[in-house]
């Protein structure tokens, strides 16, 4: 049995099931990737949990690559994919994002997916809305894939580090953020709208990743409206000492998967873990108890 407390209204777990705090043992962004066409490289959504922009800078010499500057490396065409095996796909352009790409780059792109027909690809997006315009030329080998953290439209609650106190009174432990301080990406809302459109003549994956605060019924439904779904990635923020993401708590989480699971839906778990709060509560229950027991000596 998995033991709770009640805490401001919040399920807090405190010790969960190992294997619901199971990482990927696999290092890659996904496990199923087989490889990625660094075609495409840098981004302007200055996500503030990105780790590609970091991964650039330390590899390479190309000034565009350390400023992290959207841009094309068209070596990366001249080389031969490897094959893939059903349920494997090979990303094109994944450590950037090619919304920024021209028209004509992103069509050298779907070409060269296409001259590769006996291979899979993925390509993804957080701007889904940039290849609407290209629905019915996306080869039928390739995989549109967008990120959606949250049914969120814009406004989160953030529970605060440290409670905002006056006069030694708690005037408040959470602060309003709006989605473009956690990434200048188009609104999760308008991605969806943008996949609708995609899934009428192709294959979609959704990636929920870091997961952020959400409406359960509402997330639901629309994840519904996308399937089928050649992929679905759920996972937390894997850097959440440093970035204090506005995420639910892990209980809720794990309800989440299991009704999606129950509805039909295949869910690829990544990163699970305690929310960030949700650690430090415990930590400091800890901490409680222990000088509980010491002052009881």
């Amino acid at each position: 049995m998995t033991d709770t407390v009640n805490c401001t209204a919040i399920e807090y777990v405190v010790n969960p099931e190992p294997k619901a705090l199971k990482k990927m043992s696999d290092k890659k962004m996904y496990k199923e990737r087989k490889a990625n066409i660094a075609v495409f490289r840098g981004c302007k959504f200055n996500c503030c949990y990105c780790a590609f922009k970091n991964t650039l800078r330390f590899n390479t010499e190309c000034p565009d690559c350390l400023t992290f500057t959207p841009h094309v490396h068209w070596e990366s065409l001249t080389k031969t994919p490897p094959k893939t095996k059903d349920g494997e796909f090979i990303t094109i352009g994944l450590n950037g994002d090619i919304s920024f790409a021209t028209d004509t780059q992103i069509s050298s792109f779907l070409k060269y997916c296409k001259e590769w027909g006996d291979r899979n690809f993925m390509i993804q997006t957080k701007d889904p809305r940039r290849l609407c315009g290209w629905n019915m030329y996306i080869p039928k080998n390739v995989t549109i894939g967008t990120t959606i953290e949250s049914d969120y439209p814009q406004l989160f609650k953030r529970k605060l580090i440290e409670p905002k106190i006056v006069d030694n009174r708690i005037i408040s432990d959470y602060e309003l953020l709006i989605y473009s301080d956690i990434s200048k990406a188009p609104f999760p809302e308008k991605r969806y709208e943008a996949m609708q459109c995609l899934r009428v003549h192709n294959k979609i994956a959704l990636t929920i990743e870091p997961i952020l605060e959400f409406n359960i019924d509402n997330f639901i439904k629309w994840i519904k409206v996308l399937t089928p779904l050649e992929y679905l990635w759920i996972g937390y923020d894997s850097k959440p000492e440093i970035n204090h993401l506005p995420e639910p708590p892990l209980a809720k989480t794990q309800q989440f998967i299991k009704r999606l699971e129950d509805a039909g839906i295949s869910v690829h778990q990544k990163l699970m873990r305690l929310a960030w709060y949700e650690t430090e509560l415990i930590q400091e229950l800890q901490c409680d108890t222990f000088h509980k027991i010491m002052e009881d000596k």
